[in-house]
């Protein structure tokens, strides 16, 4: 391979990453490239599909166009920007859906609020509700219950509600259970648990196999609990925990970790933290996303 060709191939993704990425099958991408040209995957000189960046992207619009009722023959001659039309049409839908779900839980109508929310998480599967669907929500009830504008009855509601539906939706399947182990935890002091759920969901999407701990895990448990499984990372969220007291746990963690075990903090409390050069930032879940599609490549490159 020349050098030109190995550049092009590092800055693209694998036809197993973006499966995972998309969750079309690779069958899927297959016919969709043969038979109706969607994208033209860069090709290495093994045979190899590598899709870039712009590729990912078009599938993923045009994935959403389909799971809107589109026929795949008519938005594979759509350009990006109707497909992005098409997206907007699809998110008026999802306001309409989610103006249903928050009238619901203002009425404390936990029936109509549950049989809507797990028509949503059956349709989208766990990572996209997650990402979707509870994210966007659990933030404008925030927003509604800071301004009065919602009780502190309903917001519980719509907590516990969305807590057990993610919970449960946090299942390995039978892939996941061989691919990268991920610890998602909190440490002592740090009960936010919401946006933790959201990325190990992610991360279970992505291809990892992740391990839930949850909140409030002391330092030495956690070392405890790396040494026990031998994760490929421990994922970190913070958010309320004080700069200095989280800077102590994240050199703690570092140091008493093995090299080999990546330490990933995210969340809001990690933006101004100091931290090594040895501990990653995560700053989205795209890009825990795109992280996690690493992992997978490179576990299955080195078997």
């Amino acid at each position: 391979m020349t050098k030109q060709e190995t550049d092009r191939a590092e800055q693209t993704y694998p036809l197993r990453t973006v499966s995972r990425l998309t969750g079309l099958s690779p069958e899927l991408l297959r016919a969709w490239e043969n038979r109706h040209g969607i994208v033209r995957p860069f090709r290495t000189p093994g045979g190899t599909r590598r899709y870039s960046a712009a590729e990912l992207e078009r599938l993923q619009l045009v994935k959403a166009a389909v799971d809107a009722g589109n026929r795949i023959g008519k938005v594979a001659k759509m350009d990006a920007a109707e497909l992005r039309q098409q997206s907007s049409a699809v998110d008026t839908k999802q306001s309409a859906d989610f103006d249903i779900i928050l009238k619901a839980f203002e009425n404390l109508d936990d029936v109509t609020a549950q049989r809507s929310l797990s028509l949503q998480l059956a349709t989208l599967g766990p990572a996209r509700f997650a990402r979707e669907i509870a994210l966007p929500l659990m933030y404008e009830i925030g927003e509604r219950w800071s301004k009065g504008e919602m009780g502190i009855a309903s917001e519980h509601l719509a907590s516990g509600l969305f807590r057990s539906l993610l919970g449960s939706a946090l299942q390995p399947t039978a892939s996941s259970v061989l691919s990268p182990r991920i610890i998602f935890a909190t440490p002592t002091g740090e009960r936010h648990e919401f946006g933790l759920l959201i990325a190990a969901l992610t991360a279970l999407g992505a291809g990892a196999n992740p391990l839930f701990l949850g909140t409030d895990i002391p330092v030495e448990d956690l070392l405890e609990a790396v040494d026990q499984s031998r994760p490929a990372a421990l994922a970190l969220s913070l958010v309320t925990l004080p700069t200095a007291q989280a800077n102590r746990v994240v050199r703690a963690l570092r140091g008493g970790m093995p090299a080999d075990v990546n330490l990933w903090i995210g969340g809001s409390g990690a933006v101004d933290l100091e931290i090594p050069s040895s501990v990653e930032r995560i700053g989205s879940l795209d890009e825990l996303e795109q992280r996690v599609a690493l992992l997978v490549v490179d576990r299955a490159v080195s078997r």
